[in-house]
């Protein structure tokens, strides 16, 4: 039992120490938002087909076959 009232008092010791020095920690507001910009969604709206869009999708895509996208299935 003595290692247990050892490991225990140096539990509140370590404890204390932590919150004096706590205490020296500035107060701030709290963030949560790396940048400012909040709740960024695209306005609802007709949808727009831009012409250049197969174009440059196809000079991205890793595999092509036939002018079709070639993908990994998924996993079920």
């Amino acid at each position: 039992m003595p290692d247990e009232e050892k490991i225990k008092g140096e539990g509140v010791k370590l404890i204390e120490e932590f919150s004096r020095m706590l205490e020296k920690v500035p107060e701030t507001e709290e963030t949560h938002y790396v940048v400012d910009v909040r709740n960024v969604t695209r306005k609802d709206g007709k949808p727009v087909k831009k012409k250049k869009f197969p174009k440059n999708l196809r000079k991205i895509v890793p595999r092509q076959e036939d002018g079709y996208v070639v993908a990994e299935k998924g996993v079920k």
